[in-house]
This record gives C-alpha cells, sequence and structure tokens, in this order.
C-alpha cells in the first residue's frame, strides 16, 4: 500500500457544465478514482494505516464487513494479497453471490468468503460478535464496515500536501458521498480551515452519520469542528437504489465530461449537487470540488443486470 503515490495519479479536474456557468460556479472534481485500479479512490486513504498497522502488529488475518458488490472488500482483498495478509470478507447475502465480479475478483486475490443473514450482519459492530469472530479466527483483526475508523480518518492527514492540488489551493466547499462516514471525517480533520464541507449520504434515513462522524472525529482528537453539514435528499430512495432521472443524469454526464461515474455513490453526490446548484443554494463565484472516491468496478454488477 505504501508504494503506491497518489501524486503520480490524482488529479484535480475542472467540470464545465452549463449549470455552472449559469450559476457563477467553479466545479472542480478530485479524481482519486485515478489512483490505482483496485485500492480505488477513497479505499486507498481508509485502507492504508488500517493495513499497514496490521502488519506491524503481525496480524495473520484482517476481517471485515460489506455487500455483495462492496468497493471495500474488493480493495481489501486485493491489498491484503499484495501485503501478504490474509482477508475474511464477512458478506450480507446469499452464497449465490459469489460469482459476481466484485466477489470473484476477492476470492481470485485469496479472500475468503463467509456470507451471513441480515440479522447477523446487524451485528458487525458488536465487540461480542468480534469476539466471538476473533476466536474462531486466531491472530485476527477487525476492520469495520466501509473500513472507517480513526486509523482510517488518519489516512485522509496528508490529503491537501498532494499535488493536485495546485490548481486550486483553497476551495469553498469541498463535497462527498456518504456511506459510513469514514470519508468524510478524514476530509474534515484533514482540511483547510477556510473550506466548508457538504456530506451527501446515499441510504436513506441518514441523518445518524452525524453522531458517526462526530464520533470519528474525536477519536481522532479533530477539536471542535462546525463548518461541515449532510444534506439528507441525496439518497434516491435508498442503498444502491437508482431513480430513472439518476441514471439519464449520470448518462449526461459522462457523455459531456468523460468521466465515469458509480452509481452508488459518485453518482448520487454529482446528482444532487448539480441540483444543489441549479436551485441557487451557493453564492456566485464560488468554487466547489466534489470528491470522485471511486468504486467503478461496482458499475459491472448494475451493468449485469440490465440497470445502467
Amino acid at each position: 500500500m505504501s508504494y503506491i503515490d497518489p501524486n503520480q495519479s490524482m488529479r484535480l479536474d475542472q467540470v464545465k457544465l452549463p449549470v455552472c456557468a449559469e450559476q457563477g460556479i467553479s466545479l472542480y472534481l478530485l479524481r482519486m478514482d485515478l489512483i490505482h485500479p483496485q485500492v480505488s479512490g477513497n479505499k486507498w486513504f481508509k485502507l492504508r494505516q488500517n493495513l499497514l498497522e496490521a502488519k506491524a502488529s503481525d496480524c495473520e488475518r484482517v476481517i471485515s464487513f460489506g455487500g455483495a458488490y462492496s468497493n471495500h472488500l474488493h480493495a481489501l482483498a486485493w491489498a491484503g494479497h499484495e501485503m501478504g495478509i490474509q482477508t475474511l470478507g464477512i458478506v450480507r447475502g446469499e452464497p449465490e453471490y459469489a460469482g459476481n465480479p466484485t466477489l470473484s475478483d476477492a476470492q481470485r486475490w485469496g479472500m475468503t468468503l463467509k456470507f451471513v443473514s441480515r440479522s447477523e450482519y446487524r451485528l458487525r459492530e458488536d465487540i461480542l460478535y468480534h469476539k466471538a469472530l476473533c476466536s474462531t479466527y486466531p491472530g485476527s483483526r477487525i476492520v469495520p464496515e466501509g473500513g472507517s475508523n480513526a486509523l482510517a480518518v488518519r489516512g485522509f492527514s496528508d490529503l491537501f500536501d498532494h499535488d493536485c492540488w495546485r490548481v486550486l489551493p483553497e476551495p469553498d466547499l469541498l463535497v462527498s458521498a456518504c456511506g459510513t462516514g469514514g470519508t468524510l471525517a478524514g476530509l474534515i480533520a484533514a482540511k483547510p480551515a477556510v473550506t466548508d464541507v457538504l456530506g451527501i449520504p446515499v441510504l436513506k434515513g441518514g441523518g445518524f452519520l452525524k453522531h458517526d462522524v462526530q464520533s470519528l472525529l474525536a477519536a481522532v482528537e479533530a477539536g471542535s469542528v462546525s463548518n461541515w453539514q449532510l444534506d439528507l435528499d441525496g439518497h434516491e430512495g435508498g442503498y444502491a437504489k437508482l431513480s430513472a432521472e439518476l441514471i439519464e443524469f449520470m448518462h449526461q454526464f459522462e457523455m459531456q465530461t468523460k468521466i465515469e461515474l458509480d452509481p452508488v455513490y459518485t453518482g448520487k453526490m454529482m446528482f444532487r449537487l448539480h441540483k444543489l446548484i441549479a436551485q441557487g443554494k451557493f453564492s456566485r463565484g464560488t468554487k466547489i470540488v466534489a470528491i470522485h472516491t471511486g468504486g467503478l468496478q461496482g458499475r459491472r454488477g448494475f451493468l449485469e443486470r440490465g440497470l445502467l
């Protein structure tokens, strides 16, 4: 993981959409998706400290959690393979999912899969459940769903030191999709003080993320930070749910910019941000950086099911 250098690939691209010209907004996309083909986007920042610490402590195995098309499990499997660390994915769903593109890759890279019911998956944050897993699989270390813990937040600490920020050293607003809150907390903890941060949860009823993000910030002693907020209206019906309007927006965006989006995270984020710009929610002259968190491997599952 340490040999992957974002300076060689990550960049800041200006996105020239008609709505931005109409509203006088400068919009850029931080292309984390270009960092690495397997440890895509924000996963590099979230996993690097977790895996380096696991390696340093002679941990035999990392156990983590995700759905059948999880970007997190996909990235963890490849990184574990490269670093010589065994990986176990606790997967919400049926064993039939094992043949999908995401989990086929993970197994090829050596990840063991354990499929569990939704009721068991709800225990993924339970300490007693973690102890039972570590008893069954001795020498293991638990990394939470999405990789979101204090180590993940610290993984973003040098984000603003990368060369790409020479294009726009002081944006007014950072915007990111939210699933488990780790990336948002990382941005808040690492950002310049002059920059506001907006999180767009991709699951319905995402208000609980406010508490989760605050807890992550407290875990890294980020201090009292107030210039961030959540917009709860970008979920398009729920996690991994796609509306016809979202699909149409993604097609139009990709035709205009030649930049692919993933439908679970960045697609929803850009769709909601586009609406907010069109509604005049930002002052003219505002410089916005939206975070492309990668996850493009997940498009395969939607294409396979004819949803994109």
